[in-house]
């Protein structure tokens, strides 16, 4: 693994950078499994997650170790969860120190799940140092999702380690109590053309713990099937023929079995799925190879929310059902008409003014730039999806039913 020394201020940290993951479940019935993520300056002994019902944890699970560049990068998998509970955690060891105790909710076994839905968190201008992204991240956390999304543009640059580390130490009070689930972004790989255009950084999987190919990749929570895809550089891989998901490639036939099998699941009221490049979009954002290779799966099959980043702006647009717009103005809709598509817009990156209002399944979006940022309820009846701008303020808010 490549991964460089951390900053001053990241080397003096015991452990450091910890974060929570989501993983497949064994077998059904079984609760989520939730990944602990973390480095530590201890190169040579064994570290562990202590984890319990109580804020004196008890449990103890053994940590696989990576070495890299003199740092070490840890993960423990905790398995078996009790639905619905709150469990406390430490990372560390007794003889190089322990963290602090957080608290993660298990996954629930009945009832409402909350989720945090950012994006774009690039470190770019005026979120030089990430500071930007820290305000929306203290107010996702006052929400204490049970799981976070996040739509891609992770870092702005996704070959510089810095960036990573540094991003993962801004948000680590939020990311070690809400497990973390993100799609790549096109400044997150490898944007050159040549062998390993479109390919992530090592660092990337180095320091996250991502089911399946940490690339594509599906879980299920509660009653829904959250699929998360990989868009790539879809601009610059549309001029050479390289956009992703093209029919007849693996990862298409992957995500036509995903939707199918989720679709077709008893136990499976909602279908989500989230990636970078936005499906429907205008101007430059607008990428012919990437609607017509994915929009068609989507539309096959009942996917009820499809969300995007991208472009730094917030966009609803009006359901579609077999390539139609269904114009409805009342903020409550039917999951039987069809998919509602969103552009979450920035939680860091610079904000780039309102969307496209002239297309013609735009619904809403608003007059002015903002960084922003939305809590999605989750019920077995209903998804409640409210989005915020840095000040918390209300931007807009829609309700689907089953």
């Amino acid at each position: 693994m490549a991964f460089a020394l951390m900053t001053a201020s990241l080397l003096n940290a015991q452990p450091s950078l910890i974060h929570l993951s989501l993983q497949q479940k064994a077998k059904p019935g079984a609760t989520a499994p939730v990944t602990v993520t973390w480095c530590s300056d201890n190169t040579g002994g064994k570290q562990f997650v202590r984890y319990g019902l109580t804020s004196a944890p008890g449990k103890k699970v053994k940590a696989v170790k990576n070495d890299s560049d003199g740092r070490s990068l840890f993960t423990a998998e905790l398995n078996k969860l009790k639905p619905g509970h709150k469990y406390f955690y430490s990372c560390g060891s007794g003889k190089d120190g322990w963290s602090k105790v957080y608290s993660f909710s298990s996954e629930p076994e009945a009832g409402a799940f909350r989720v945090g839905i950012i994006g774009d968190t690039q470190d770019n201008n005026m979120n030089e140092e990430f500071q930007k992204t820290r305000i929306i991240i203290d107010l996702v956390k006052t929400y204490s999702p049970y799981l976070t999304l996040h739509m891609g543009d992770i870092v702005n640059d996704g070959s510089q380690t810095a960036s990573w580390t540094k991003f993962l130490s801004v948000i680590e009070d939020l990311c070690a109590i809400s497990p973390l689930m993100p799609v790549l972004g096109n400044h997150d790989v490898v944007n050159e053309k040549g062998e390993d255009f479109q390919k992530p950084f090592q660092v990337f999987h180095s320091l996250f713990t991502l089911p399946g190919d940490e690339v594509n990749y599906s879980f299920t929570y509660g009653k829904v099937r959250f699929i998360g895809i990989f868009s790539g550089c879809a601009q610059a891989a549309d001029e050479i023929g390289q956009v992703k998901y093209k029919p007849g490639s693996s990862e298409y036939f992957w995500l036509e079995k995903e939707l199918s099998t989720a679709e077709n699941d008893r136990d499976i009221n909602w279908i989500i799925v989230w990636m970078h490049y936005p499906v429907s979009s205008f101007g430059w954002s607008n990428v012919a190879g990437w609607r017509n290779n994915v929009l068609p799966l989507l539309e096959k099959h009942r996917v009820d929310l499809c969300i995007a980043g991208h472009r730094h702006v917030y966009e609803r647009h009006y359901q579609v059902k077999d390539g139609v717009p269904v114009k409805n103005d009342t903020g409550t809709f039917s999951s039987a008409e069809g998919t509602i598509y969103i552009t979450n817009g920035t939680a860091g990156g610079t904000p780039t003014g309102s969307g496209g209002k002239n297309l013609p399944d735009m619904a809403f979006t608003p007059e002015r730039a903002m960084y922003s940022y939305a809590i999605m309820d989750v019920e077995s009846a209903a998804i409640t999806y409210t989005v915020f701008d840095q000040d918390n303020s209300l931007i807009d808010r829609f309700i689907i039913r089953k």
